[in-house]
C-alpha cells in the first residue's frame, strides 16, 4: 500500500524530529508508540510523547483538473515534556523543551519526496498541565502550527 497523504506528512515531520538530534537519552514516544502505565521516574527522569495532529483542509489555487489543484492541510505537533517531580530542578526538562521547538520553528521542507512543501513559520503556543493523576510527573506542552502545501 502506497503512503497517503497523513501518513507521508507524518513521516516528513519526525524526520525534522530526528534531524534536530535531542539528547538521545530521553524517550521520545509518538502517539502510535503510546503506552500505559508511564515510565518509572527513578530509571527515565525525562520523556517526550508528542503527536501529530490534522486540521482543516483547504484548496488554496485551481488548476487544471481532477487531483491538480494547490490544497493545504493544516494542523499541529503537540508535544508533551513529563519530568519527574523528586528532580527538583527544571532547567534541564526547560532545555528539552526548547531544543524540542527548535525542531520546527521557522524550518520549511521545500519539497519532500512527493513534492509537497511543509512550512513551520505559523504560530505556536504553550500549556501546562501540572502534575500527573499519579503525582510522579509534571508536565509541560507546546504547540507548533504547520501549513502542508499539496496537490490534490
Amino acid at each position: 500500500m502506497t503512503a497517503g497523504l497523513h501518513r507521508t506528512l507524518r513521516d516528513d515531520i519526525l524526520a525534522l524530529w530526528t534531524a534536530a538530534a535531542i539528547d538521545p537519552t530521553v524517550p521520545v514516544y509518538w502517539r502510535t508508540d503510546d503506552f500505559e502505565p508511564l515510565p518509572d521516574p527513578s530509571t527515565v527522569p525525562h520523556f517526550f510523547r508528542n503527536e501529530v495532529s490534522f486540521g482543516r483542509e483547504k484548496v488554496m489555487a485551481f488548476g487544471g483538473g481532477n487531483g491538480k489543484n494547490l490544497k493545504a492541510q493544516f494542523g499541529s505537533v503537540v508535544m508533551r515534556l513529563f519530568t519527574a517531580r523528586a528532580l527538583g530542578s527544571e532547567d534541564v526538562a526547560l532545555d528539552l523543551m526548547s531544543a524540542g521547538l527548535a525542531a520546527f520553528r521557522s524550518k520549511r521542507i521545500t519539497a519532500d519526496a512527493l513534492g509537497n512543501d511543509l512550512s513551520f513559520v505559523g504560530d505556536g503556543s504553550g500549556f501546562d498541565q501540572g502534575q500527573t493523576e499519579d503525582g510522579n510527573w509534571f508536565m509541560r506542552g507546546s504547540l507548533m502550527v504547520y501549513e502542508y502545501r499539496f496537490l490534490g
